[in-house]
């Protein structure tokens, strides 16, 4: 896992001109430290990155902090346990947490930049996939932790799955149920996800020795219902179609079962729906869809939790979780 880089008592003790003990007494014992030695020991700490903890907070009379989550959007119903998560860890620890919605990208980081400096973050958690320039710039302003998705160049911590691995479980089922010709409905080739599932789905079929047409695999640019449903009847109009499909989200499963039906098809009989989240509309529709489960509410729990040790100890070393799937099989496969 990645790991962040340390900032040892001996760097602060170095950069503010006093001693390592010094140092010590300050971050443990400010009562026995003089004013203008305290100043000059935070002044080095920020210089080199450090950020006051909670305790310290407290001690300087700092309001009840705020951290910040950053989604792409609000149209996803995936990000809603993800943010229940992350609140009710920051709930527990006395922290608001304020919810921002934009993709993160170079025209619109600075105005988030300037966000983070007007609410005076104590940390921010990222469900953007963004950029390692830009990461660097919002981790020189308050602590950070990405959720989801997340920059694999970056030594920034971060809580995701494997989502390779969950995508290639999900084929290795359906080829095991003796489907041999199965199409993939995915998302923005952006995100990581989509390009790691994309590759895990694409692996299982190769050692299969089974290959597909290219235009069977779905490139989707946002997660729609509508789009999905017209893709896939695309698909089932042709006169080679699949029989089977794999869908990054119970959306665009939800999608392939309404279509698949609609062309006079049955599901599972005639072909398979295999799904990714494990969202309520997965039990909703009928039949009820076979998917990979994530575990959404606890990736957004332990983005936080991991958030807060970062902020009470910014010398903490903080390694990177990877969280667990599960193949749920229902109705359609």
């Amino acid at each position: 896992m990645i790991e962040m880089r340390k900032i040892t008592v001996a760097s602060i003790a170095k950069q503010a001109g006093v001693s390592p003990a010094t140092v010590s007494r300050v971050l443990n014992h400010r009562e026995l430290v003089k004013e203008d030695t305290i100043q000059c020991v935070e002044e080095a700490m920020r210089e080199l990155g450090y950020r006051l903890g909670r305790k310290e907070q407290e001690e300087k009379g700092t309001e009840k902090p705020i951290i910040l989550l950053n989604i792409p959007g609000v149209d996803n119903v995936f990000y809603l346990d993800v943010i229940k998560g992350a609140r009710i860890s920051a709930k527990a620890h006395g922290y608001h947490l304020l919810l921002h919605e934009s993709p993160l990208s170079r025209g619109t980081i600075q105005d988030f930049c300037e966000l983070v400096v007007q609410v005076e973050a104590a940390g921010v958690i990222l469900l953007n996939k963004v950029s390692e320039e830009s990461l660097q710039k919002l981790n020189a302003l308050t602590p950070l932790v990405q959720c989801c998705e997340y920059n694999e160049n970056a030594h920034m911590p971060y809580v995701s799955i494997d989502d390779f691995k969950a995508a290639e479980t999900a084929a290795q089922y359906l080829l095991s149920s003796g489907r041999n010709k199965i199409a993939m409905i995915n998302g923005p080739g952006t995100f990581n996800y989509s390009v790691h599932r994309q590759e895990g789905f694409l692996y299982a079929l190769k050692n299969a020795d089974i290959t597909i047409p290219r235009q069977w695999v779905l490139q989707l640019p946002e997660i729609s219902y509508e789009m999905a449903y017209a893709a896939v009847s695309r698909l089932l109009k042709s006169e080679s179609r699949p029989n089977a499909f794999f869908a990054v989200s119970d959306v665009f499963a939800a999608a392939a079962v309404k279509a698949v039906k609609k062309y006079g098809f049955r599901v599972p009989e005639d072909i398979m729906v295999v799904g990714f989240d494990n969202i309520d509309l997965s039990i909703m529709t009928s039949p009820a869809i076979t998917t990979v489960s994530q575990p959404r509410q606890q990736m957004g729990y332990a983005a936080c939790e991991m958030l807060l040790e970062i902020i009470d100890n910014p010398m903490t070393e903080v390694k990177s979780i990877i969280l667990d799937t599960e193949l749920i099989v229902r109705e359609t496969a």
